[in-house]
């Protein structure tokens, strides 16, 4: 039987990628000292979470030599890396001035609208916030919504580096939910604190191997 965590992530819709990724990470390390298990359990989360890029980093993690030192030292990156984007993204807003709008669905983008004083979010909006559930060397795979949402205002992806994929991964990724967005559309990309250039993002991408 699938651990709790396990379960919700397949069925959770509030979460948002990088929530849905923590909760394969808790579940999967209740299952590490089982292989096979373990190696069961990454193939079917993998068939039922066809649009979220962090299950093929996980899924390394997985078949690596040690697995669980892998799945904890990623868990550890993405708290960091999501207290840095959080912060990025909020200087950025500060310095763009509001109102701001978002994409829904991504648990990052949410705490830094919490982060942003109420009248930043109100009035007709001048600038946008989207999250990621994967980018690849030239495209972005996000909620429905999000590529009118970048055609209509400068939009900022605040996502991590758990969201980037090569081009053979990021093709085999996708849901009726989601929708393809080319990576130029977006004014910037914040990854792990930093924010990038929708190409730097793209190269970046384009450097790993399946």
């Amino acid at each position: 039987m699938l651990p709790t965590s396990l379960r919700e992530a397949v069925t959770v819709t509030t979460a948002g990628a990088t929530g849905v990724a923590r909760m394969v990470i808790q579940g999967l390390l209740e299952l590490i000292d089982d292989p096979a298990a373990a190696n069961e359990a990454t193939e079917f989360l993998t068939a039922r979470l066809p649009g979220y890029a962090p299950m093929w980093h996980i899924a390394n993690a997985v078949r690596s030599d040690e697995p669980a030192e892998a799945l904890r030292r990623i868990r550890a990156e993405l708290d960091h890396a999501v207290e840095n984007t959080v912060k990025a993204a909020v200087t950025w807003v500060d310095e763009r001035g509001g109102p701001v709008t978002s994409a829904p669905s991504s648990s990052i983008v949410g705490q830094v609208l919490a982060q942003l004083p109420a009248e930043t979010r109100t009035g007709e909006p001048v600038i946008a916030l989207a999250g990621a559930d994967a980018i690849g060397p030239t495209t972005v795979l996000n909620i429905r919504g999000t590529r009118e949402l970048a055609q209509r205002l400068p939009t900022l992806v605040v996502t991590t580096a758990l969201k980037l994929v090569p081009a053979p991964v990021f093709d085999r990724l996708g849901a009726p939910v989601f929708e393809h967005i080319p990576l130029a559309s977006f004014v910037g990309v914040v990854l792990d604190g930093e924010i990038l250039t929708p190409g730097e993002v793209g190269r970046r991408a384009a450097e790993l191997r399946e």
